[in-house]
Order: structure tokens, then C-alpha cells, then sequence
């Protein structure tokens, strides 16, 4: 599927902010999208099963950016694109955040947190948190 200018146009702001909260924001478009992320970052263990949160939208982007930086960030994405028809999430992410941060930084952050996935029509918005400090 081709990418939507104006997604990645609202996902490049969302991601602009999202950044200042060590927070980042990418948009997959392909029907396996956990495929296509795994891709992107060369990720080499694809033994990671991915579960419906548990929680709440709110909640679940608190618990990936922490409290005080969730919140923002999630205020944005709702204004942007209205609340994700499902959030997924890691069973088990230790592997894949190690994988992630490894040696030479594959993903965004030399160091990641967390990651999470919000489904839309047509697109996911994939959440990593991390810092490089």
C-alpha cells in the first residue's frame, strides 16, 4: 500500500513533538505490519509475539513514554488521528529492545524502553521510547 501524504505529513509533527518526550513515532502501511517494522529496523529475531493491551489508549501511552510524557504525546495523536481501533503490544519485548539498542543502535535510541502499535484504517503508528543519553 502507498503511503498517505497526509498521514506521514500529521505523523511528521506528531513525531516532532514526540521527539522532545524521547518518543518516536513511525508509520507502517502494510497489512503485517510487525513484518514491515521488523524490516525496517533489520531486526533478526522474529520470534516475538505481539497481544492486545490490556489497557486503555491513554494508559497504554503512559506506559510506553512514561506518565508525565504519555500523556502529551497521546493528547496529539488523538487530535491528529482519533483514537487507534486496536493497540498491540509485546508479550515479551526484553529480546527485541536488546535487539533494538544493541551495540550500534539499530532503532532510533541506543537505548529503547518500549514499543507499541495503534491500528487505523489503512495504516499503524508504531511508538518506540528510548533515550540517547
Amino acid at each position: 500500500m502507498a503511503k498517505d501524504p497526509d498521514v506521514v505529513r500529521k505523523v511528521d509533527r506528531l513525531d516532532e513533538l514526540a521527539m522532545g518526550y524521547e518518543t518516536g513515532v513511525i508509520d507502517l502501511y502494510e497489512d503485517d505490519y510487525l513484518t514491515e517494522f521488523y524490516t525496517f529496523y533489520e531486526i533478526k529475531n522474529r520470534n516475538l509475539k505481539l497481544i492486545p493491551s490490556p489497557e486503555g489508549f491513554y494508559e497504554a501511552m503512559n506506559d510506553v513514554s512514561g506518565y508525565t510524557r504519555g500523556e502529551p504525546i497521546a493528547r496529539e495523536t488523538e487530535r491528529l488521528f482519533g483514537l487507534p481501533k486496536r493497540i498491540m503490544v509485546f508479550e515479551d519485548s526484553r529480546t527485541l529492545v536488546e535487539e533494538l539498542g544493541g551495540r550500534w543502535g539499530l532503532g532510533p535510541f541506543f537505548f529503547v524502553f518500549d514499543v507499541m502499535f495503534c491500528e487505523y484504517e489503512g495504516f499503524t503508528l508504531c511508538f518506540l521510547s528510548g533515550t540517547n543519553n
